[in-house]
């Protein structure tokens, strides 16, 4: 009997044994690390939660970057953390949630990722394959098409589409995107995410502060219009150029349609809709119009006029819808008696809902030779007419005027009058005026050097976008209608073209971008 109840307890004390090394195990196995995802399977517009669960010492860890492919992740991850008492031991436990988006359809990847714990430990944690299904209300700017994909897969009725006055035209042409907001859910609140960079156009933006939303019939539905962005492009050149598409992120009240009170509650939804991209037909311009100025143009000029024997001077007025921001001043048809000097103004853009005019003047002075009668040529400019489809000449006529030549200045006579010896030093008063001099000249050498600085490091960088939006916040300056703003763009057109090129031996290159980089200051 002893035996039999010797053997008895000894089986029971194993079995307890056992039961704890399971549990041990079970609780240490419910601890590891842990990379997951909370779908496998997601649409353009669905975001994707990627969790990391880290224990031990990889829980003191306070931050960590999951690389990801065909996704993006919104923003830095909220973070929580546990604490459990296990066989009397402190168990720490760390998770790490970030929200992201697919970029396109396709495959997509989350991970691996290679985590190191405070004790220098490290793990691998395996990578994590997500599928993106094709959306067709993602790829198409009509609204009806795709309000009638979100009605058919049980989604809000709230998109993005774009729309452009043409979608074949002229390199350097003029050419009008408007992204439209459309919707008929119950929106708490909803913001851009993102915008197009259109590294292949000259852009300038267009103020719809003052346009009102519109109400319109998609289909059956009665939907609000809202205008987000409009912008003038001006193709950089000629082939099939890609507009990008604008995205918009919303928290969207779904109702309980089994709920009596689905008219007065409901559960909110994060939702993005991302608009689809648009493919331009821009033609090149014909071989004898290369370096010409693209537009519907008007050249004036105002009667020369010439006072008290001085320069003779009149101005030149270039205006239409075109890109003048760098366009040539217009050259006389002939020999002009005297010499010329052609002095550029400011540019006045005129940005209208429709588009963007441009006025570009010139000061032009000229010195004659001789008295008596002066002819001065026709003046002429170049120009491209994208509605001719042809090439015009603007003019101004030929104009005549009585000049004289400026008298030479009078030498002064000598003076004759005493000489008076100052008692005061001489030396003294050239050092404090250098000293003067130089307190004066200190500060703007200092600010031309380091703006000198700013601009090598931007043209030889190796993404000029980027190094150009470190100096201010690209999400502001865009759309300011200022003379900040118009710098900001203008600057952006030029290096995405030097982005390309890769060419910064060019002294006038590197002179335009210092002065616009000083514009931004």
């Amino acid at each position: 009997m002893q035996k039999a109840e010797g053997r008895r307890q000894k089986w029971i004390s194993g079995l307890l044994h056992s039961a704890f090394c399971l549990l041990h195990f079970a609780a240490a196995a419910a601890y590891a690390n842990e990379l997951t995802v909370d779908r496998r399977t997601i649409r353009l517009d669905e975001p994707l939660t990627i969790i990391v669960s880290l224990d031990d010492t990889f829980a003191t860890v306070d931050m960590i970057n999951v690389p990801v492919k065909n996704l993006t992740i919104d923003s830095i991850p909220s973070v929580s953390s546990e604490f459990s008492w296990i066989n009397g031991s402190v168990v720490r436990r760390k998770t790490f949630r970030f929200t992201a988006h697919a970029i396109q359809p396709g495959a997509a990847l989350v991970g691996p990722l290679r985590v190191i714990g405070g004790d220098g430990q490290a793990e691998t944690l395996a990578p994590l394959s997500v599928q993106v299904t094709p959306d067709e209300a993602a790829g198409s700017n009509d609204p009806l098409t795709i309000l009638r994909e979100l009605v058919a897969t049980n989604r809000e009725p709230f998109f993005v589409a774009a729309e452009a006055d043409k979608m074949t035209a002229f390199a350097g042409e003029e050419m009008v995107v408007t992204w439209y907001l459309y919707n008929a859910a119950t929106v708490q609140r909803w913001q851009i995410t993102k915008v197009p960079k259109l590294a292949d156009f000259w852009t300038e933006e267009i103020d719809l502060h003052n346009e009102p939303p519109s109400q319109v019939i998609v289909g059956t539905m009665p939907m609000e219009k809202v205008p987000l962005r409009r912008v003038a492009l001006f193709p950089l050149h000629s082939g099939t150029l890609t507009i990008g598409g604008m995205e918009v992120a919303a928290e969207i009240l779904r109702r309980d349609q089994d709920s009596p009170f689905s008219m007065f509650e409901g559960s909110l939804v994060e939702t993005r809709f991302p608009s689809a991209s648009m493919m331009v037909d821009v033609r090149p311009l014909p071989a004898d119009a290369a370096s010409d100025v693209v537009g519907d143009l008007n050249l004036e000029c105002t009667f020369p006029q010439q006072h008290a024997g001085g320069p003779v001077t009149f101005t030149a007025t270039l205006h239409g819808r075109a890109n003048l921001r760098t366009a040539p001043p217009p050259k006389f048809l002939g020999k002009v008696d005297g010499d010329v000097e052609v002095q550029p103004l400011a540019l006045k853009v005129d940005r209208v809902p429709d588009g963007v005019s441009m006025t570009r003047r010139w000061t032009f002075v000229i010195f004659p030779a001789a008295s008596g009668t002066m002819t001065l040529p026709q003046l002429v400019t170049q120009a491209f007419n994208p509605q001719l489809g042809g090439r015009e000449e603007l003019r101004c006529g030929e104009t005549t005027i009585e000049v004289q030549t400026a008298a030479p200045p009078q030498a002064s006579a000598p003076f004759s009058g005493p000489i008076v010896k100052r008692s005061f030093p001489q030396w003294i008063i050239a050092v404090a005026l250098l000293l003067i001099v130089i307190a004066i000249c200190v500060r703007p050498i200092r600010r031309e050097m380091k703006t000198r600085r700013t601009v090598r490091a931007i043209l030889n960088s190796g993404n000029v976008r980027d190094a150009v939006d470190r100096l201010v916040d690209p999400n502001t300056i865009a759309k300011e209608a200022s003379d900040r703003g118009d710098a900001y763009r203008a600057l952006r057109s030029l290096l995405d073209a030097l982005e390309r090129d890769r060419v910064v031996e060019d002294g006038d290159l590197e002179r335009r971008v210092r002065d616009l980089v000083q514009s931004l200051r």
